[in-house]
C-alpha cells in the first residue's frame, strides 16, 4: 500500500527536480546566453560611445551575474531536493527492512 505512495511522491518530486533544471536552462539559453553575445558584439564595436561602455558594463557587473545567481540558487534546491529524495528512498528501503524482519520473525512464532 505504502510502496504506490512513495512510488507517487517520488514521481512528483523527480518531476519538480526536472522542471527546476529545464527553467534554468532556459534562464542560460533564452537570456543569459544571448545577453552574453549582445555584449561581446558591442564590445566588438557594433556601438561605440559612452552609452555602450554604461550598457556593457552594467550587463557585466550587474544583470548577468544576477541571473548566474538565480541559475545557481535553483540549482542549489534542486540538489537539496533531489538529496532529500534520496533521504526519503532509504528510510523508505529501511522500513520495508524492517517490516520484512518482523513479518518474518511473526511467521515463525505461528
Amino acid at each position: 500500500m505504502f510502496g504506490g505512495l512513495f512510488k507517487l511522491a517520488f514521481g512528483i518530486l523527480d518531476g519538480v527536480i526536472q522542471q527546476i533544471v529545464s527553467q534554468v536552462r532556459i534562464v542560460e539559453d533564452a537570456v543569459t546566453g544571448p545577453l552574453r553575445g549582445i555584449v561581446g558584439q558591442i564590445v566588438s564595436g557594433a556601438w561605440k560611445g559612452d552609452g555602450a561602455t554604461r550598457f556593457v558594463d552594467e550587463m557585466n557587473s550587474e544583470v548577468i551575474p544576477m541571473l548566474v545567481n538565480i541559475m545557481n540558487v535553483n540549482q542549489g534546491y534542486a540538489s537539496a531536493i533531489s538529496r532529500s529524495v534520496e533521504r526519503m528512498r532509504q528510510a523508505e528501503r529501511q522500513a520495508t527492512q524492517a517490516a520484512q524482519t518482523l513479518m518474518d520473525v511473526f511467521g515463525q512464532i505461528f
